[in-house]
């Protein structure tokens, strides 16, 4: 193993716990990112070099597909620099996007993405995610709640804390959308990222609420290194 990856996946954690002892994981997730971009390096989920996998329409198409209209209220857990995000903020009408990250400064990059023209238009609603931002966004009631590129990066100690959250915010009719990536196991990707088994995704969720119905469907057929693109359809 390379040394710079062998930093990345065993000694860059431990060595930042060693300066932030009670900080939560989530800070060290944005510590990371951030930093990257404050020395100008290219980010693949956050920022100006940001690319969305199969195409920036994809969450937006399964969310029409299963009903998202334009008074629809929907909520982007995990919504970085709006990659994603960018086309349902136009497709929504004002007010309705919210848009939920763990730092300022990926908002901030958000609203950079998506220009001054349909922020104004818009209004989307983009909060941190604390417990005002969660409370706010509950409050608003979503009809929707969509998660991509974001069950992967969570890691196994705070994996129930993260399914909490985003399923605390559903009331009795909103539709969750949970995008993950399935090796078959359980396995560090890089540095930031996991896979995550379908079976545990489908565990994870069942422990928040047992009652909570879950379908898993793929989002592309076509496979990487034996990668399943897979997503979980959670409601009540």
């Amino acid at each position: 193993m390379r040394l710079k990856k062998l930093y990345r996946r065993h000694l860059r954690y431990p060595l930042w716990r060693l300066t932030h002892p009670l900080a939560p994981y989530e800070q060290y997730y944005a510590w990371v990112v951030t930093r990257k971009l404050k020395r100008g390096q290219a980010h693949p989920a956050i920022g100006p070099a940001a690319k969305a996998a199969r195409g920036e329409e994809e969450m937006l198409k399964v969310l029409r597909k299963r009903g998202l209209r334009p008074q629809h209220v929907f909520v982007d857990y995990g919504c970085g620099s709006l990659r994603l995000g960018k086309p349902i903020v136009a497709f929504l009408e004002p007010g309705r996007f919210w848009g939920l990250d763990l730092a300022q400064e990926f908002l901030d990059e958000g609203i950079r993405h998506i220009g001054p023209d349909l922020d104004r238009a818009k209004r989307p609603n983009l909060r941190v995610i604390d417990e005002t931002g969660l409370a706010a966004a509950k409050a608003a009631r979503p009809d929707f709640i969509g998660a991509w590129h974001v069950c992967g990066k969570i890691p196994d100690r705070i994996l129930d804390g993260f399914f909490r959250k985003v399923l605390g915010l559903m009331h009795a009719g909103t539709q969750v959308f949970l995008q993950f990536e399935d090796s078959g196991r359980r396995e560090q990707l890089h540095g930031l990222a996991w896979s995550l088994p379908e079976e545990m995704m489908i565990a994870a969720v069942k422990r928040v609420d047992p009652q909570l119905k879950i379908d898993i469907f793929e989002l592309s057929s076509r496979r990487h290194r034996d990668m399943r693109y897979l997503c979980a359809h959670v409601r009540y």
